[in-house]
């Protein structure tokens, strides 16, 4: 089989995917032939090292995401049975959608309101120092009671100390939050995306598509 047979059939198999996915994977394809006649393979022997079109199409397929992959398997038996399917499950697909959506949602808000108390706690402590500080010693300082100046200082510098404390774990409980929630933002996409650069090419592993 020449590369051009080899990507056209594959091209043909993978017609229940985006167009530009398709290009994609035959551009891939293409340069890995490239690259084994550029070690010395002639054209036959590269083409045979990638597996069978249909080998290559199914592994393609199975590194979808799952939505993705099941949507395209339905769309390959019949474009007609995916609509068909679409439309007479909507009335469970589209509420689970929204379920699933609005948790996602709700985890990611609860991840970020657990870092913004802990700035409020930080706020408090800080505001609580600076009023001790600039009022109430200014307070003791004009009615001339210096045991109430010292107390109100020591007070207000001690909880600006603890609002300083509170601040930093607040900085690495945030940073800590951040990460969490993109692992999460991650998580909930997995079955709709799929990161490009972590793809895995296993065509000599998967069964033949039938044509």
């Amino acid at each position: 089989m020449t590369r051009d047979e080899f990507l056209n059939r594959l091209g043909e198999l993978l017609a229940c995917l985006p167009a530009d996915q398709v290009k994609e994977t035959q551009e891939f394809y293409a340069e890995a032939i490239a690259d084994r006649m550029e070690d010395g393979m002639t054209e036959a022997e590269a083409v045979a090292a990638m597996g069978t079109p249909g080998e290559v199409a199914e592994a393609t397929l199975d590194d979808l995401p799952a939505v993705p992959r099941a949507i395209a398997r339905t769309k390959r038996k019949s474009t007609a049975l995916l609509w068909a399917l679409a439309i007479v499950g909507s009335p469970v697909w589209i509420p689970l959608l929204l379920a699933f959506v609005a948790v996602a949602a709700a985890v990611y808000i609860c991840i970020w309101v657990l870092a913004l108390c802990v700035w409020i706690v930080a706020a408090a402590f800080g505001g609580a120092g600076v009023v001790l500080v600039l009022l109430f010693a200014v307070d003791g300082i004009i009615i001339g009671h210096v045991p109430y100046v010292l107390t109100s200082m020591g007070m207000g510098f001690a909880s600006i100390g603890v609002a300083l404390l509170v601040g930093a774990g607040a900085w690495t409980a945030s940073k800590q939050i951040a990460r969490l929630s993109a692992l999460w933002a991650k998580k909930a996409v997995s079955p709709f995306w799929k990161d490009r650069g972590n793809k895995s090419r296993r065509g000599a592993e998967a069964a033949p598509l039938t044509a």
